[in-house]
């Protein structure tokens, strides 16, 4: 896309007026904190006032900073105002219309908020109930009519750092409709607008540098230029920005992409972020496609490849996804409409190719076929393109579930194993109860002839079904007949080895299913020092910082976390344990007799766990991080980790075999009815 260059001829330096906004600090809460904000916009203006080559004088800076911020102004910049609603709306309303200039200039770092079509930026007095804010786009519109004279302000330009999150995510906001009116649209007028995300994505604040990701990449790539460059170069700008993030989506260092909207520049309008194609924006469900859908997934729970589909919605549309705490939670209803209310690309809806992954990835076969009649027949009515082929579900390993069920008699279980292969198989159970001591001397073997009936794919994991009573119980060294020539061996040297507890949650199950939902939404997720922060998808739980009312702590931290790393001691353990299951957490990790000292290992399982070179961990992988760290400990395992040995509980809500009622005489002659949950 290009320019005309007679248009843009006449962008004098001293003919520029610009707005400058930066939020750090709002009246609605504390947690609406934003480190940098004030100091990006203030970065904005320095180099406006400076490489720009703006007069000082030209600038309104507005400028709330955090308390602790230090913001002396600098070399060549005006003093700053607060950035409340009376200040903004008076400099960009009323007073800067009045002077006579050519190019306004507008940057907002803060807080953001899509809807409709339109970026909310709240003010700094903005309140819960009084959510006052700047309609961007209706600014524009009035910015861009002839209620402003038309012989000024021939160029507008835009640019915001600021998420662009669904308003409808934060119900206790209340963005009171703005309409600041405008006539006509002014012939011979031009607007850029450059947002530092797409719809319903999140802008990245570095909050220990105090910076906006977009600010640094912006101010990167203005950097020496004079405002009059900066003009003439803003698509090429535009350009470069959206492959440098397009870089960092890749390293999983972003999670937006620069777009824009261009009123007249070139003498045509244009949106999105794809310079080749300006046909609009993804067409929307019709009612007839809400109407079939809703007949479709009436009753349905939502299946656990959710997550998945939504992502891969995203990576093959080309759009970023959201950040992963800004995805959505619910019905498959809820997932649809999130994904019709996001900015899709010219002709590919969002909410096509998560269905049709749904489709492709349903046990259910019928429904499957249904699913993909939808796809074809909403494609082909509201005019998208065809739809790409889902990805095949990857071959999974088998599992063997092994139950030890408590008996009347003390110290002894019935113990029944199944094969998951896709469903559940049931494939023995112990006639009578059994001691401990007999279970683990027989399961080795079963255990084994279980395994070798999956010869194909292999089988990949042992699931021990337990009371919680037995959380202590090494069960990853319980002996198998089936090492290298035929010597025993220990199952957690050649099985995943997890432990479960899903017959203790009963209080705690609709928590739990919260918790897991959210676990295959951010199970890929990273973290950085994991501590007891709502934010983070695990936690880190210590002997010194571990609360002493741990399970009340757990249990009303919303989502997150889904998992805990314990580096409690022995005496704790018990404990602590109890408190994450009563909460709800489905996983799990610790060592057994407590954190090793000295010689034997530093205790962190942060460390133990990471990632080379980083401290980050896909969480779905933890049972084959585990399995390998066994294996790298076998040969000094008598020596050294034998008394710390790693426990993982892996409690899966949607995969759990269970016992139909049988008759009562029958109970433990023949084997017992099972569904797969």
């Amino acid at each position: 896309m290009s320019h005309r260059a007679d248009d843009l001829s006449d962008v004098a330096a001293e003919r520029t007026y610009a707005l400058v906004v930066g939020v750090e600090s709002y009246t609605v809460d504390d947690g609406w904190r934003l480190p940098g904000a004030a100091h990006d916009a203030q970065r904005f203006a320095a180099w406006l006032t400076g490489s720009g080559r703006v007069p000082p004088a030209n600038l309104r800076l507005f400028l709330s900073p955090l308390p602790d911020t230090d913001l002396a102004c600098g070399r060549g910049l005006p003093n700053h105002q607060p950035a409340t609603e009376q200040n903004i709306k008076q400099a960009l309303f009323h007073d800067l219309p009045s002077r006579d200039g050519d190019l306004l200039w507008i940057y907002w770092a803060g807080h953001g908020f899509h809807d409709d079509g339109h970026l909310l930026l709240p003010y700094a007095d903005a309140t819960g109930p009084h959510t006052v804010h700047l309609n961007l786009e209706a600014a524009l519109r009035w910015w861009g009519s002839t209620d402003v004279d038309r012989r000024r302000f021939r160029h507008q330009i835009a640019m915001t750092d600021a998420c662009r999150v669904d308003r409808r995510r934060s119900p206790r906001l209340n963005f009171w409709s703005v309409d600041y009116g405008g006539g006509d649209l002014a012939e011979g007028r031009s607007q850029f607008v450059l947002y530092a995300a797409r719809p319903g994505e999140a802008a990245r604040n570095e909050e220990e540098r105090r910076a906006g990701l977009f600010t640094d990449k912006l101010l990167d790539a203005l950097k020496g230029m004079t405002v009059g460059q900066g003009v003439h170069a803003l698509t090429d700008v535009t350009r470069r920005l959206q492959a440098d993030f397009d870089v960092l989506c890749a390293q999983q260092k972003a999670w937006q992409r620069p777009s824009y909207l261009i009123r007249g520049w070139d003498g045509s309008a244009a949106y999105g972020g794809d310079w080749t194609d300006s046909s609009g924006t993804a067409p929307l469900l019709d009612q007839k496609a809400w109407n079939d859908l809703a007949a479709l997934t009436r009753g349905r729970e939502v299946p656990p490849c959710v997550h998945d589909a939504y992502r891969w919605a995203f990576e093959v549309c080309g759009c970023a996804a959201p950040r992963q705490d800004a995805t959505p939670a619910g019905s498959l209803t809820e997932f649809v409409r999130d994904l019709d209310d996001r900015q899709g690309r010219p002709g590919k809806p969002l909410t096509l190719p998560f269905v049709r992954y749904l489709a492709a990835h349903t046990e259910d076969r019928e429904w499957g076929t249904r699913l993909d009649d939808w796809v074809d027949r909403t494609r082909e009515r509201i005019g998208a393109r065809p739809v790409a082929a889902a990805p095949e579900r990857p071959a999974e390993p088998a599992q063997v579930h092994v139950q030890l069920a408590e008996a009347d008699e003390k110290g002894s279980y019935f113990v029944r194993v199944w094969l998951y292969q896709g469903t559940f198989s049931f494939e023995w159970e112990s006639s009578d109860p059994v001691a401990l001591s007999e279970a683990r001397s027989g399961l080795g073997k079963r255990i084994g002839i279980v395994a070798a009936k999956d010869s194909a794919k292999g089988t990949g994991r042992v699931e021990f079904h337990i009371p919680v009573e037995l959380l202590d119980e090494e069960f990853e060294t319980w002996s198998m007949p089936f090492g290298p020539h035929g010597l025993p061996q220990e199952v957690g040297q050649l099985f995943e080895v997890v432990v479960r507890c899903p017959d203790a949650r009963d209080e705690s199950a609709a928590k739990w299913r919260e918790r897991w939902q959210s676990f295959e939404a951010h199970g890929e997720g990273q973290w950085e020092s994991p501590t007891l922060d709502a934010r983070h998808p695990i936690w880190l739980i210590t002997e010194d910082g571990m609360p002493p009312n741990l399970a009340a702590f757990l249990r009303f931290a919303d989502e997150f976390p889904v998992g805990v790393l314990m580096q409690v001691g022995r005496e704790r353990l018990p404990e602590a344990l109890g408190d994450v299951i009563a909460s709800g957490v489905p996983i799990a990790l610790w060592h057994r007799n407590g954190p090793p000292k000295g010689p034997a290992g530093t205790g962190d399982l942060a460390t133990e766990l990471a990632s080379p070179g980083g401290r980050s961990l896909d969480l779905r992988k933890l049972p084959r991080t585990l399995l390998k760290l066994r294996i790298q400990a076998g040969a000094s395992a008598k020596d050294e980790g034998r008394s710390h040995p790693l426990a993982l509980l892996w409690d899966d809500p949607n995969r759990r075999p269970r016992l139909l009622p049988l008759e009562a005489n029958a109970a433990h002659r023949t084997p017992p009815r099972t569904e797969a949950q």
